[in-house]
Parts: structure tokens; C-alpha cells; sequence
């Protein structure tokens, strides 16, 4: 008996070492993925400029806030809020990303954002995803978006997708387009990340955007970072995905049933027409 228990201890052996071999690979592997969110972290950015349209333009000034949660090892949750001030009008909006992230892979999952103010209401639903490969990363976000004011309403499905390259680790160039219930809108980002101090947790921005109808938005601004110190395509891939709060992207969306009342676009609303009154483009040649 004693040899016949010997020899299956030995038929059994190389089963048993491939199965804690196998076992083994795995807790290995599951200990070096990293989270799909570091640790709680945050940012907040001020930032100034110009916004208008072809006929009208007035300074603009936002500031914008993200506190970002893991969920566990794999999933994250971040929520974020803006406000700003523009043609003597006030918008604040807010936004909420549930995701999936593998900072090796990439970032998916749904998104909801709303906002308000000058009279109008506007709220987007849908989903984003990144993909990460190397130096660039390449996103998309979708879904469906509606506003409403005393002027009208617009209803429809924007999709908008982007391109941003890290030729260092501290320097992020950004472009973005797409479209915005049917009116096209263009993006182009520069963020840096100096070695100021020894939490190197500041970063310095520039943003341009572009769309229908004349619209546009100029800004420079400064952001600051609340969590550990590391290079900013880390921070983009291991903290927090970009904000939904473009303000300048939801005044887009309003633009069309404001010119279409003879009133100008505010931040995130039609402003009012005594302030501002509407001035019709030139007739076309030999009109």
C-alpha cells in the first residue's frame, strides 16, 4: 500500500506544481496591475480669456474643480464642477464618470454631466473610453445632449474625439473635434507640468476652441493638483480623467436657436438682446 500511495504522490506531482505555478502567475500578475485610481486626488484650475461669437465678444473667466475616488481596485469615480462668468451671465455645471481603468490599457465607462444659468438648462448623457499607447492617447465620448430656455431648445445625439500626444512626460498637446447636436466644434490644448516645487504639482494651460456659427474661446490658466507627486501622462492615466465641464463646449449647443431669436450666446444661454443687440452678418456677394 505504501508503494502504490508513493507512486500516485508521484503521477500527481507535476499537476499539482503546474496548478500552484499557475496559482502563483496570477497573484503576480494581479499584484503589478496597477489600480485603476491611485489614491483620492483632486485638482482645481482658474483661468481667463476671451469668448464671442462673429458679432459679439466679452471676457470670460472659470474656475473648475475634480475630486476623483477608487472603487476597489479596478474601478473609479470622479466627479467634477465648474462655474463661470461671461456677457454679464453666470453658468455653473457639474459631471460624474463612473469607469473601468487598467492605467497599462486604458479607461472606459458611462459619463453624465448638466449645467445651467442665463436662463437655460442642459444636461448630456453617454459614455467615454481611452485608450493608452505609449506616448499618445486617444479618447472618445458619446451619447446624447439636450438644453432648453425661454428662446427654444436643442436636442440631439455629439460625439467628439481626441488625439493628445506626451513628447515628455510633463507635457501634454491636446486636439479634439467632433460634434455637438449637429454643430461641429474644434479643440487644441497645451498643458505643462514645470518642476516648480518638490511636489511638482502645478501645471500651466492653454486652451482654443472653435465651432459653428462663429463661436469661440480663448483661455490661459494655471492648475493644481492634490495628490501624489508624479509626471502629468501618469496623472492623466493614473488619477483623473479629463473634466466634462468645458463650458465654452455647452455654449456651443446653444448658439444655433440663439441666433436663430436675433440674441447672442452667452456662456451657457441666449443673453439679453437690449445689452447686446443682434447685428445681422453681411449679405452675401451680389446678394
Amino acid at each position: 500500500m505504501a508503494t502504490l500511495a508513493a507512486f500516485a504522490l508521484l503521477l500527481a506531482a507535476p499537476a499539482v506544481r503546474a496548478q500552484t505555478q499557475s496559482q502563483s502567475q496570477s497573484q503576480i500578475q494581479a499584484q503589478t496591475t496597477a489600480a485603476a485610481v491611485s489614491g483620492l486626488n483632486g485638482k482645481v484650475s482658474v483661468e481667463g480669456g476671451t469668448i464671442g461669437t462673429s458679432a459679439q465678444q466679452s471676457a470670460t473667466a472659470i474656475t473648475q474643480g475634480s475630486i476623483t475616488v477608487p472603487l476597489g481596485h479596478s474601478f473609479g469615480l470622479q466627479v467634477d464642477g465648474a462655474a463661470s462668468t461671461a456677457f454679464n451671465s453666470f453658468f455653473g455645471s457639474g459631471g460624474a464618470h463612473l469607469f473601468w481603468r487598467d492605467p497599462a490599457i486604458g479607461l472606459v465607462g458611462p459619463i453624465a454631466g448638466f449645467g445651467g444659468g442665463a436662463g437655460t438648462l442642459s444636461g448630456l448623457y453617454g459614455g467615454e473610453a481611452d485608450l493608452y499607447a505609449g506616448l499618445f492617447t486617444v479618447g472618445l465620448r458619446a451619447g446624447y445632449m439636450s438644453s432648453t430656455s425661454a428662446f427654444g431648445g436643442l436636442n440631439g445625439g455629439f460625439y467628439l474625439g481626441t488625439l493628445t500626444l506626451y513628447p515628455v512626460p510633463d507635457l501634454a498637446l491636446s486636439i479634439e473635434g467632433g460634434q455637438l447636436a449637429g454643430l461641429a466644434v474644434g479643440q487644441a490644448r497645451i498643458e505643462y507640468q514645470p518642476d516648480l516645487l518638490a511636489g511638482r504639482n502645478i501645471s500651466f494651460y492653454v486652451s482654443g476652441i472653435a465651432g459653428d456659427f462663429g463661436v469661440y474661446r480663448a483661455t490661459a490658466g494655471v492648475r493644481f493638483y492634490l495628490g501624489s507627486d508624479k509626471p502629468l501622462i501618469r496623472r492623466h492615466r493614473e488619477d483623473d480623467p479629463p473634466a466634462l465641464s468645458s463650458l465654452a463646449l455647452e455654449a456651443l449647443s446653444q448658439k444655433s436657436f440663439c441666433a436663430s431669436f436675433g440674441r447672442r450666446v452667452a456662456v451657457g444661454g441666449c443673453i439679453n438682446p437690449s445689452l447686446y443687440p443682434y447685428v445681422p452678418p453681411p449679405p452675401p456677394p451680389g446678394g
